[in-house]
C-alpha cells in the first residue's frame, strides 16, 4: 500500500491532498531502467496534443519568445530613456526638473493602471490581442513625444505610454508559463529580467549619444521606427499561447496505482525528439512502446497557419472577476506579496539612483553630458546581467541539486536558497553610490556601488518572479498583475519625495537610509523559506469560485476528480 502511493504521479498526490501547490516530484531514480540515473520529470505534464505550446518544438517557441524578449527590452528603453533628456528637455520645453519628475509619476500612474485593465483581457481573448495592442501603442506614444511642444502633451503622452508598457510586466510571465517547463522557467525569467536591463540601463547609453549629436527627439523617432518593426513582426510571427485543454478526470479504481504513476510520470531523457536539443517536450514525432515515455496525438488536426495567428482565441469565462482578483490574489498569498515587496524595493532604488544621476551628474564636480550620464548606466547593467543569470540559470541548475537532497521532491523555496551574496549586494550597492557621489570621488566608485545594487537586484528579481510563477502556475495572470501593480503604485510616490528628501538629508543618509530598508525588505527571504511550504498548505486557491481564498484546491485538483472532465483558459 505504501509502495504504490509513493509510486502516484505528484500530480495525482497533490489531488488527494499530501502535497501543497508547487511541490512535485522533479527528479525520480529508475534503478531498474536507468541503472540508478536521476530523471527529471517535466512539470507540469503536457497534454499528447501537438498544438499545445508545452509541445512545440525548440525553434517554435524561441521564434515567440524572442519577439517577447525584444518587445521588453523596447519598452523598458521607453520608460526609462526621458530622465537622459532632462538637461535637454529643459531648456527646449521650458520646465523645470521638478516637473519632469512629476512626468515620471504620471507615467508610473500609467502602468499601474494598465496591468489592471490589459490583463484580464489577456486572459480572457488571449495573449496575442494585447502584445499588439500594448505595441501599436507604444508607436504611437514614441512619435507623439517626438513632436510634442508642452508640459500638458508630455504628462498625457506618458500616461498612455505607462498604459501600453504595464502589459510586459505580467503578461510575459503568463507566457512563460505557458511555454515552458519548471526548471526551464528561471533561464527564461534571466532572459527576461536581461532585457529589462537592457531597456534599462544598456539603451539610455546610446540613446544619450544619439541625443548630443541629433537632440532628444531623434531618440523617440528612432524608438518609434523599432516599434513599427516589431509590430509587423509581431502580425505575422507571434503565435498565440493561450491554450484551452479538456484535462480528463482520474478514476481512483482505474487501476493499480503504479500504472498510473507509470503513465503520468513524463521524463526529459525519454523524448525521442526530431532534434537532440529540443527539450522542452517538442513538437515533433516520438517513437517509443515503453509506458513511461510521452507520446503526441497526430490523430488531433494541427492548427492552420491562419489559426495560430487569429487576432484573439476567446473562452467564454466571465471577465469580470479578473479585475478585482489580483488584489485579492496579492493580499492572500504571502508568497505573492513577498514577490511584489521585493520587486518593488528594488524598483523604488532602482529609480532614486537613476533620478540622482540625471540631477547630480550634470552638475559640478562632475559635468557630465547627456551621453556621459547615459553611460553611468554600465555598472548597474553588468550587475544586473550578472545577477540575472545567478538567479536564473545558476538557480535552474542548484533547485536540481537540492531537490536530489529532497528525495526528488522539488520546493519553490529552494530558489531563495542561493540569495545570501545578492541580498548583501542589495543592500550595501547603494549605501556606497550614495556616499561616493557626496563625496565628489571618481565616477567608478558610484558605479560600482550600482554594479552591486544591480547584481543584487537581478538575482533576487528572477528568484521571487520564478518562485510565484513555480508557486501558483494557475494564477499567474492574477498573481503578476497584482506584483505589477504595486510595484508602480509605489514608484509613482519616489519621484515627488526625491528632490526633498535629497535637500534635507544629504545624499549620504538618503541612500544608508535606503540601504537599511533594502536590508529590513531582503530579510523576508528568510521567513520565506522557512514557512513557505507551510503557508503554501493552508492558503489554497480556487478559481472556479471567483475567489481564491475561499480554501479550496485550485485548478485540476480534488474538483476536477470529482467534475470527470473540465475547460481549462
Amino acid at each position: 500500500m505504501a509502495n504504490s502511493q509513493c509510486d502516484e504521479p505528484p500530480s495525482i498526490r497533490q489531488e488527494e491532498g499530501h502535497l501543497p501547490p508547487g511541490t512535485f516530484l522533479l527528479i525520480r531514480e529508475d534503478d531498474a531502467e536507468n541503472h540508478g540515473q536521476h530523471r527529471i520529470l517535466l512539470s507540469p505534464v503536457p497534454t499528447r496534443d501537438p498544438n499545445e505550446p508545452l509541445n512545440w518544438s525548440t525553434a517554435r517557441k524561441a521564434c515567440n519568445f524572442t519577439l517577447v524578449l525584444a518587445v521588453t527590452a523596447l519598452i523598458f528603453t521607453a520608460l526609462t530613456i526621458q530622465t537622459i533628456f532632462w538637461q535637454l528637455m529643459v531648456p527646449d520645453l521650458q520646465v523645470t526638473y521638478t516637473q519632469l519628475n512629476w512626468a515620471i509619476s504620471v507615467n508610473f500612474v500609467g502602468l499601474s493602471m494598465g496591468c489592471v485593465v490589459f490583463i484580464p483581457l489577456a486572459k480572457k481573448f488571449g495573449r496575442r490581442p494585447v502584445y499588439l495592442v500594448s505595441t501599436a501603442l507604444m508607436l504611437v506614444t514614441s512619435f507623439w513625444i517626438s513632436r510634442l511642444e508642452s508640459l500638458t502633451e508630455l504628462y498625457i503622452a506618458n500616461l498612455l505610454q505607462g498604459l501600453a508598457g504595464a502589459t510586459n510586466e505580467s503578461i510575459v510571465q503568463i507566457t512563460i508559463a505557458d511555454l515552458f517547463f519548471v526548471h526551464h522557467r528561471g533561464g527564461m525569467n534571466a532572459l527576461y529580467m536581461t532585457m529589462v536591463m537592457i531597456g534599462s540601463f544598456l539603451s539610455p547609453m546610446a540613446a544619450g549619444t544619439q541625443a548630443i549629436r541629433q537632440g532628444w527627439r531623434a531618440c523617440y523617432r528612432t524608438m518609434g521606427i523599432c516599434n513599427v518593426i516589431l509590430f509587423v513582426l509581431f502580425m505575422f510571427l507571434y503565435e498565440e499561447t493561450k491554450y484551452s485543454k479538456v484535462i480528463e478526470g482520474v478514476s481512483a479504481s482505474a487501476g493499480p496505482a503504479g500504472d498510473a504513476g507509470d503513465a503520468q510520470q513524463v521524463a526529459v531523457d525519454n523524448f525521442k525528439a526530431d532534434r537532440k536539443s529540443d527539450l522542452e517536450c517538442p513538437a515533433s514525432r516520438v517513437q517509443t512502446n515503453t509506458a513511461g515515455d510521452h507520446e503526441l496525438d497526430y490523430t488531433i488536426p494541427m492548427k492552420t497557419w491562419r489559426q495560430r495567428l487569429s487576432l484573439w482565441t476567446y473562452t467564454p469565462e466571465p471577465i469580470w472577476s479578473y479585475f478585482y482578483r489580483p488584489f485579492i490574489v496579492l493580499t492572500t498569498f504571502p508568497a505573492v506579496l513577498f514577490c511584489a515587496v521585493q520587486y518593488a524595493c528594488g524598483i523604488a532604488l532602482l529609480t532614486i539612483m537613476a533620478s540622482v544621476i540625471s540631477l547630480v551628474f550634470p552638475m559640478p564636480p562632475y559635468l557630465f553630458t547627456a551621453q556621459q550620464v547615459g553611460f553611468m548606466s554600465i555598472g548597474p547593467f553588468v550587475g544586473n546581467l550578472i545577477g540575472s543569470f545567478y538567479g536564473g540559470f545558476f538557480g535552474d541548475r542548484s533547485i536540481l541539486f537540492f531537490a536530489r537532497r529532497n528525495k526528488g521532491y522539488y520546493e519553490p523555496e529552494m530558489r531563495l536558497y542561493i540569495l545570501h551574496l545578492p541580498a548583501l549586494a542589495f543592500c550595501g550597492g547603494p549605501i556606497m553610490f550614495g556616499a561616493t557621489v557626496a563625496r565628489g570621488m571618481h565616477w567608478i566608485w558610484p558605479s560600482i556601488g550600482g554594479a552591486l545594487f544591480g547584481f543584487g537586484l537581478g538575482s533576487i528579481g528572477d528568484a521571487a518572479l520564478t518562485l510565484v510563477i513555480d508557486s501558483y502556475v494557475d494564477i499567474t495572470g492574477d498573481a503578476f498583475t497584482g506584483v505589477a501593480f504595486l510595484r508602480n503604485a509605489i514608484s509613482i510616490a519616489v519621484p515627488f519625495a526625491i528632490s526633498p528628501w535629497m535637500q534635507r538629508s544629504g545624499l549620504t543618509n538618503m541612500f544608508i537610509a535606503c540601504g537599511f530598508l533594502g536590508l529590513a525588505i531582503t530579510m523576508t527571504i528568510i521567513p520565506m523559506v522557512m514557512y513557505g511550504k507551510k503557508i503554501r498548505f493552508v492558503v489554497l486557491p480556487n478559481p472556479a469560485s471567483g475567489d481564491p481564498s475561499d480554501g479550496k484546491t485550485w485548478g485540476d485538483g480534488t474538483q476536477l476528480r470529482r467534475a470527470g472532465s473540465r475547460h481549462l483558459a
